[in-house]
């Protein structure tokens, strides 16, 4: 087969915002849980919920801080799917649910376009952009840890996929964040992974 016969794995796929962005939390949600997140129907404040509620808010908040970086420096951004990235992010849930402790949570990007001409606001730091995400991650991962002693089983949850959001984002591999950072900043990222592996 050639090359071309897989260009619809990258294809993106938008549904309108609000639905991309809760098909891409969702598929998070299960990625890095699998079936265990039925349990959340049995305890609200179990770590499974905090699984749950750490994926929708964290993976929305992550998506969200790219898209307003990028339009603060003048660019039009919006969250967009990918089939390979679905695929193996739902496949991360199958694998989780056998105990394997690797996950892949990527069903998606922000795809940013960056014009000349009016719009322009200076040279675009695609560092800044890249780092939001993972950032706000590690924040809430933080604020999850600091709360962990009101509601420990849903803290953790909240705080163990948030720092699982950095950490996997700032791997420095294309065509995650990590490695947009890192080209330009390594000090930043030096900084955002290590936050991330001791919250983890």
């Amino acid at each position: 087969m050639s090359a071309y016969s897989y260009d619809w794995l990258q294809r993106q796929i938008y549904l309108g915002r609000w639905l991309t962005l809760a098909i891409g939390a969702l598929s998070v949600a299960f990625g890095f849980a699998g079936t265990s997140l039925v349990y959340v129907a049995k305890s609200p404040l179990s770590v499974y919920s905090g699984y749950l509620a750490g994926a929708v808010v964290g993976f929305l908040a992550h998506e969200v801080a790219h898209r307003e970086v990028a339009r603060r420096q003048g660019c039009l951004a919006g969250f967009v799917l990918t089939p390979l990235g679905l695929l193996l992010t739902l496949f991360s849930g199958i694998l989780r649910s056998i105990g394997v402790g690797f996950a892949i949570l990527a069903p998606g990007y922000v795809a940013i376009y960056c014009y000349g001409g009016w719009r322009s606001r200076g040279p675009v730091r695609e560092d800044l952009i890249a780092a939001a995400g993972p950032a706000v991650n590690i924040v809430l991962a933080v604020a999850a840890l600091a709360a962990q002693s009101l509601a420990y089983g849903f803290a953790a949850g909240f705080r163990e996929i948030n720092a699982w959001l950095a950490l996997f984002n700032l791997l420095p591999l294309h065509p995650l964040d990590g490695a947009k950072v890192m080209r330009s900043n390594v000090m930043l990222w030096l900084v955002l992974l290590l936050a991330a592996v001791l919250l983890l």
